[in-house]
Protein backbone atom coordinates (compact mmCIF):
# COMPACT_ATOMS: atom_id res chain seq x y z
CA UNK A 1 0.00 0.00 0.00
CA UNK A 2 1.18 3.40 -0.78
CA UNK A 3 2.18 6.29 1.70
CA UNK A 4 0.32 9.28 2.51
CA UNK A 5 1.42 12.15 0.78
CA UNK A 6 1.11 16.01 1.82
CA UNK A 7 -0.52 17.54 -1.33
CA UNK A 8 -1.24 21.30 -2.09
CA UNK A 9 -5.01 21.12 -2.93
CA UNK A 10 -7.14 23.91 -3.92
CA UNK A 11 -10.84 23.59 -4.32
CA UNK A 12 -11.73 26.13 -6.42
CA UNK A 13 -11.09 27.30 -9.89
CA UNK A 14 -9.33 30.64 -8.85
CA UNK A 15 -7.07 28.86 -6.37
CA UNK A 16 -7.76 30.96 -3.35
CA UNK A 17 -8.91 27.78 -1.26
CA UNK A 18 -5.57 25.42 -0.60
CA UNK A 19 -5.26 23.41 1.44
CA UNK A 20 -2.54 21.34 2.82
CA UNK A 21 -3.74 17.39 3.06
CA UNK A 22 -2.78 14.25 3.50
CA UNK A 23 -4.12 11.71 0.78
CA UNK A 24 -3.17 8.25 -0.95
CA UNK A 25 -2.24 7.52 -4.22
CA UNK A 26 -5.13 4.96 -5.82
CA UNK A 27 -4.87 5.44 -9.22
CA UNK A 28 -3.52 8.16 -12.15
CA UNK A 29 -5.23 11.65 -10.57
CA UNK A 30 -6.93 9.90 -7.91
CA UNK A 31 -6.31 10.09 -4.63
CA UNK A 32 -7.99 8.48 -1.23
CA UNK A 33 -8.40 11.92 1.13
CA UNK A 34 -6.81 10.86 4.94
CA UNK A 35 -8.01 13.53 6.96
CA UNK A 36 -10.78 15.76 6.42
CA UNK A 37 -10.78 18.97 4.36
CA UNK A 38 -12.13 22.21 5.61
CA UNK A 39 -12.31 24.26 3.06
CA UNK A 40 -14.68 22.12 0.95
CA UNK A 41 -17.74 20.33 3.34
CA UNK A 42 -18.67 18.18 -0.06
CA UNK A 43 -15.71 15.83 0.47
CA UNK A 44 -14.91 13.69 3.52
CA UNK A 45 -11.66 11.57 4.70
CA UNK A 46 -11.42 8.28 2.79
CA UNK A 47 -13.12 9.87 -0.12
CA UNK A 48 -11.38 8.81 -3.52
CA UNK A 49 -10.95 12.32 -5.58
CA UNK A 50 -9.64 13.11 -9.46
CA UNK A 51 -6.77 15.77 -9.35
CA UNK A 52 -4.95 17.48 -11.27
CA UNK A 53 -1.44 19.43 -11.12
CA UNK A 54 -0.60 22.63 -12.18
CA UNK A 55 2.69 23.66 -10.86
CA UNK A 56 2.95 22.05 -7.48
CA UNK A 57 -0.76 22.76 -6.89
CA UNK A 58 -3.02 20.00 -7.37
CA UNK A 59 -7.00 21.19 -8.14
CA UNK A 60 -9.62 19.10 -7.28
CA UNK A 61 -12.04 17.52 -10.14
CA UNK A 62 -14.15 15.68 -8.94
CA UNK A 63 -14.87 13.23 -6.36
CA UNK A 64 -14.83 9.53 -7.96
CA UNK A 65 -15.96 7.38 -5.10
CA UNK A 66 -17.82 8.62 -1.74
CA UNK A 67 -16.46 7.30 1.64
CA UNK A 68 -18.30 4.51 3.35
CA UNK A 69 -17.92 6.23 6.59
CA UNK A 70 -20.13 8.48 8.00
CA UNK A 71 -19.08 11.77 9.24
CA UNK A 72 -19.86 13.52 12.26
CA UNK A 73 -18.71 17.29 13.98
CA UNK A 74 -19.28 18.88 17.11
CA UNK A 75 -17.23 22.53 18.18
CA UNK A 76 -16.84 22.27 21.89
CA UNK A 77 -15.20 24.00 24.63
CA UNK A 78 -11.71 23.55 26.01
CA UNK A 79 -12.85 21.85 28.81
CA UNK A 80 -15.23 19.28 27.01
CA UNK A 81 -12.25 19.10 23.96
CA UNK A 82 -9.13 17.87 26.07
CA UNK A 83 -11.31 15.59 29.25
CA UNK A 84 -10.39 12.35 29.95
CA UNK A 85 -14.35 10.97 28.99
CA UNK A 86 -14.03 12.12 25.66
CA UNK A 87 -10.48 10.86 25.61
CA UNK A 88 -12.41 7.47 26.54
CA UNK A 89 -14.71 7.75 23.59
CA UNK A 90 -12.27 8.03 21.17
CA UNK A 91 -10.62 5.27 22.00
CA UNK A 92 -13.93 3.57 21.83
CA UNK A 93 -14.57 5.42 18.24
CA UNK A 94 -11.33 3.72 17.13
CA UNK A 95 -12.42 0.00 18.87
CA UNK A 96 -15.27 0.31 16.41
CA UNK A 97 -13.22 0.81 13.20
CA UNK A 98 -13.23 4.71 13.28
CA UNK A 99 -10.94 7.56 13.21
CA UNK A 100 -11.42 11.11 14.35
CA UNK A 101 -9.65 14.20 14.30
CA UNK A 102 -9.01 17.04 16.68
CA UNK A 103 -8.94 20.32 14.54
CA UNK A 104 -8.09 23.54 16.09
CA UNK A 105 -8.81 22.40 19.41
CA UNK A 106 -12.19 22.39 20.04
CA UNK A 107 -13.23 20.74 16.17
CA UNK A 108 -13.85 17.37 16.75
CA UNK A 109 -14.78 15.21 13.69
CA UNK A 110 -15.36 11.63 14.33
CA UNK A 111 -15.73 9.27 10.67
CA UNK A 112 -17.35 5.87 11.47
CA UNK A 113 -18.26 3.08 9.36
CA UNK A 114 -22.01 2.90 8.29
CA UNK A 115 -22.87 -0.08 9.86
CA UNK A 116 -21.08 0.63 13.29
CA UNK A 117 -23.06 -0.45 16.16
CA UNK A 118 -21.80 2.67 18.37
CA UNK A 119 -24.00 5.12 18.91
CA UNK A 120 -21.63 8.39 18.04
CA UNK A 121 -24.28 11.02 18.28
CA UNK A 122 -25.84 9.68 21.61
CA UNK A 123 -22.71 9.03 22.93
CA UNK A 124 -21.42 13.24 22.00
CA UNK A 125 -24.26 14.35 23.24
CA UNK A 126 -24.67 12.77 27.00
CA UNK A 127 -20.78 14.02 26.90
CA UNK A 128 -21.83 17.11 26.19
CA UNK A 129 -24.80 17.29 28.41
CA UNK A 130 -21.92 16.26 31.07
CA UNK A 131 -19.98 19.57 30.51
CA UNK A 132 -23.38 22.32 30.14
CA UNK A 133 -22.55 22.90 26.49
Amino acid sequence: MPKPLELHICFDERGFEIEVLDVTPVDQDMYRIEETPIFNPGVSMGDVIRLKEERGVYYYQETVRKSDLKRYAWLLTQDTAYSPVLAAFKQRVNGAGGSWEQIFGGLVVIHIPQDSMLDVEDEMNRIIECFGE
